[in-house]
């Protein structure tokens, strides 16, 4: 047999993201600004919770942990990963007094996933996202957005490989519908 990962590493940058993150939050709430908004990302690559802090009216800062799906939805895979994104966006657009917002921004993502039909690894590098956001109501925000990751993932199933995370590109044309609440 082969030896299992150690999962540790990831929890740890996973927490670091989170705390930085977090961190920028409070900085930020502390100035009088910074409402926050938490709830769930849906999409085919993967299902989970996400927030966003907001900054000003020009920049927010995203974070998503969700549940990676890539070959679980064809069957191929019964074993989810677990992947952790953070992006910082830039406002490019805004119509009817903010109710309608166009963003992107650049940010990284890291996890332990499986990369199309191969076997799981732990992951990190750059990621991107551009979206358009609907506020409903006064606190509800509904988006539709795009990510893409560049990252190197790390495998170990019978010898030590390191290679490409494909799927973080690949299937980047898939879209994530992010429906969330708006405290504040």
């Amino acid at each position: 047999m082969y030896p299992k990962p150690n999962r540790l590493p990831v929890l740890g940058a996973m927490l670091l993201l989170l705390l930085l993150a977090q961190g920028q939050a409070l900085a930020s709430r502390r100035q009088g600004r910074a409402p926050i908004a938490a709830g769930m990302t849906h999409s085919l690559k993967g299902v989970g919770f996400c927030a966003d802090f907001v900054h000003d009216d020009a920049s927010f800062s995203a974070v998503a942990l969700t549940a990676d799906l890539i070959d679980i939805l064809d069957g191929t895979s019964s074993t989810p990963g677990l992947k952790l994104t953070y992006h910082y966006n830039l406002v490019c657009k805004t119509w009817e007094n903010g109710k309608y917002t166009f963003y992107a921004g650049p940010g990284v993502m890291t996890g332990y996933v499986r990369d199309l039909q191969n076997h799981f690894g732990l992951a990190g590098g750059i990621s991107g996202d551009v979206g358009l956001r609907v506020r409903c109501r006064k606190n509800f925000l509904i988006a539709v957005e795009f990510q893409g990751d560049l990252a190197l993932q790390f495998k170990n199933r019978y010898r030590p490989d390191m290679s490409v995370f494909t799927a973080g590109y690949r299937h980047s044309y898939y879209p994530h519908v992010r429906i969330e609440y708006r405290f504040r």
